[in-house]
């Protein structure tokens, strides 16, 4: 199992996340003109053979919550679900008038591209692996488990696979805090000593 704490692989894989999610949060500042941070909430391999991801996703999955998706494609195979709460998403998208509905999930979703191209930047250069982004999808409303979505798409290639979590934190609105997690296939892991930067 690989953690955040244990081996070289497992201290280059942090680093580089938290290098990538510091760019993320920075992006979100200036796109939401609020002070934003960011909390690590879980990292890991998860084997699709255990039930759960753990405790820590439990109150994301008990309410429906708006998916946002981006495939990760190139030296690894992974994916990025942004999950907005009712509150969350209508913060994001409050300059935008109620009329214009399309334009609000247009943004969410280039909110979306932004954060996610400032957290494939900083991994591709840490971990000296060619990673690009797809356009972001808005998969919608769902109330299905975490756990779930995570194994429709990652099962028939993996047994198992690399998850980084955090959410963020609005200085102005303490009851906003969109999760934001990466998934990502066993060759993420797979890094020679020499392919890393620490």
């Amino acid at each position: 199992m690989v953690n955040g704490s244990n081996g070289t692989v497992g201290i280059a894989l942090e680093k580089a996340f938290d290098s990538g999610f510091s760019n993320a949060t920075q992006s979100f500042s200036l796109l939401a003109k609020s002070k934003v941070s960011y909390n690590n909430f879980h990292h890991g391999y998860h084997d699709f053979n255990k039930p759960s991801l753990g405790e820590n996703y439990q109150r994301y999955n008990s309410t429906s919550r708006i998916l946002i998706t981006t495939e990760v494609f190139g030296d690894v195979t992974g994916k990025s679900y942004l999950y907005l709460s009712e509150k969350d998403y209508e913060l994001l998208t409050r300059s935008i008038p109620d009329r214009v509905s399309n334009l609000k999930e247009e943004f969410a979703k280039e909110v979306d591209n932004i954060l996610s191209a400032a957290v494939i930047t900083k991994l591709s250069n840490q971990l000296n692996k060619k990673m690009f982004g797809d356009v972001p999808v808005l998969v919608g409303k769902i109330t299905s488990r975490l756990e779930d979505t995570i194994y429709d798409d990652f099962a028939e290639q993996a047994s198992g696979v690399y998850v980084n979590s955090i959410f963020f934190s609005f200085e102005s609105h303490s009851d906003v805090t969109p999760l934001f997690v990466w998934v990502f296939d066993k060759s993420l892991t797979d890094l020679p000593k020499e392919n890393t930067v620490i």
